[in-house]
């Protein structure tokens, strides 16, 4: 009797591509996972500028798209472009705790084609969007900034933490040092839901204890209703700061 032997599935188009992408990208960008788009996905809502280019993709059910992040709170919304086998569409999004009302009146940083090839691809975002998509950026985050230095904490509805700031140097903390992700969906960032509860509580006190030290202020809201299963607690929001800088 013969046997099949299953084999590991090959990472789709977009997933290869776009992580073939970032390692050619300066500033320590990460690919996200491939996501299969559908009507009205999300992340959607958080892309800055997506051109007339991008419009039939975004509406097509069977595109899949994969999100770059980089340390310092930008992504780009990569997926194939309609009917251009050998093209991919680079998009920028919002930036980190960014939302539309943020940039409105601002001149807007725009998506761009880019051919198949990483390198040359890698080339064409850095010579046509990368510094663009930089300096508009900074009025965005001040625009969303609620408050000097100003870190938040909520809890979404399975009491997992998000936090939400628009300062480069805390979102290099949270992103490049202690393994958050930023949502493309809210702009948030968040500790990989495939960690155990007590390691979300352990690392999340870590680093806010670690933001009070270099003088962000950091507040914390629980949003949870009474009596909702058992997960990480919130931290106590008063604890002492460092010493100022």
């Amino acid at each position: 009797m013969s046997m099949s032997h299953s084999r590991p599935e090959s990472p789709s188009p977009v997933a290869g591509f776009a992580a073939a992408l970032a390692e050619h990208l300066p500033g320590r960008w990460q690919a996200g996972p491939a996501t299969t788009l559908v009507a009205q996905e999300a992340g959607n809502d958080r892309i800055w500028h997506s051109g007339p280019l991008a419009y039939a993709a975004l509406d097509a059910a069977d595109v899949q798209r994969c999100v770059l992040t980089s340390p310092y709170g930008l992504q780009l919304y990569v997926l194939p472009r309609p009917h251009r086998s050998g093209q991919f569409l680079v998009l920028p999004m919002l930036p980190a705790g960014c939302h539309q009302e943020h940039v409105k009146g601002l001149p807007s940083p725009r998506g761009i084609a880019v051919p198949a090839d990483p390198v040359r691809a890698a080339s064409a975002v850095r010579r046509r969007m990368l510094l663009e998509y930089r300096f508009a950026s900074l009025p965005a985050l001040r625009a969303a900034s609620v408050g000097h230095l100003q870190v938040q904490v909520t809890f979404d509805a399975e009491r997992r933490p998000r936090i939400r700031t628009t300062y480069v140097r805390a979102l290099i903390e949270l992103l490049a040092r202690d393994g958050f992700l930023l949502d493309p969906a809210t702009g948030d960032c968040h500790l990989p839901d495939s960690l155990p509860d007590e390691q979300i509580s352990r690392q999340l006190i870590k680093s806010l204890e670690r933001l009070r030290h270099l003088d962000f202020n950091v507040s914390v809201r629980s949003s949870v209703p009474p009596g909702s299963p058992s997960r990480p607690p919130a931290p106590r929001a008063n604890l002492p700061k460092g010493p100022s800088r």
